[in-house]
């Protein structure tokens, strides 16, 4: 991952100036951030893998992937954080979403 240094450690998450970050701070404003936007709440983690996924659904190309997700190794991108990357499942996602936006079912 690309993470800033301080004092000897490495820092996934850094503020605004590269210095080290309260992380019960960081937790508070996603809980806002997540409240704000209406979703359910789930780890900054699994909002990772989220993402991943939905890159790669997107066919979005690995190397860009790989910047959003700041990972200094694409292959951490790729393997740990992307699991939806094939046409089998990029095909069975649409049905499924055309099947939620269904009004007698959504």
């Amino acid at each position: 991952m690309s993470a800033a240094k301080e004092e000897g450690h490495d820092l996934i998450f850094s503020s605004e100036h590269g210095g080290m970050i309260d992380p019960m701070g960081f937790s508070l404003t996603f809980d806002r951030l997540v409240k704000r936007a209406g979703v359910r709440r789930i780890t900054v983690r699994l909002a990772r893998h989220t993402c991943g996924t939905l890159l790669a659904f997107l066919k979005v190309r690995p190397e860009v992937a790989q910047a959003i997700l700041r990972h200094s190794q694409i292959s951490m991108a790729m393997d740990v954080y992307t699991h939806v990357v094939g046409d089998g499942e990029r095909e069975a996602l649409g049905m499924l979403a055309e099947l939620l936006e269904d009004p007698l079912i959504g």
